[in-house]
């Protein structure tokens, strides 16, 4: 019997390492809180460095994500791209005020 306990807890060890395959992405709800009214610095420390800056317009500078995020409500399917919104708050910060996912 205690053979039968050990090869089965064995059994559900290798299974679940099996299912826990490469999988990097943040449900698009989670990742919207970790950002949202945060600052430049506090975004780059939750969720990593942007795959690109758009600082065309000064005042409203852009980042975009490239396959970070995924939308649970469609069979997990990722994001082709996540792009954050910035403008300045009351003291003259940037902080997120806007995700945008594509």
């Amino acid at each position: 019997m205690k053979a039968f306990l050990v090869g089965a807890a064995c059994g559900m060890v290798l299974a679940l390492t099996g299912c826990s395959g490469e999988f990097k992405g943040t449900a698009r709800g989670l990742f919207v809180g970790y950002v949202t009214d945060k600052t430049e610095e506090e975004v780059v420390a939750k969720v990593g460095k942007p795959d690109s800056v758009d600082n065309k317009l000064p005042n409203t500078p852009k980042w975009t994500y490239k396959k970070k995020t995924f939308d649970p409500d469609n069979q997990s399917k990722f994001d082709d791209e996540t792009i954050l919104i910035f403008q300045k708050d009351s003291i003259g910060k940037f902080k997120v005020t806007q995700v945008i996912f594509g």
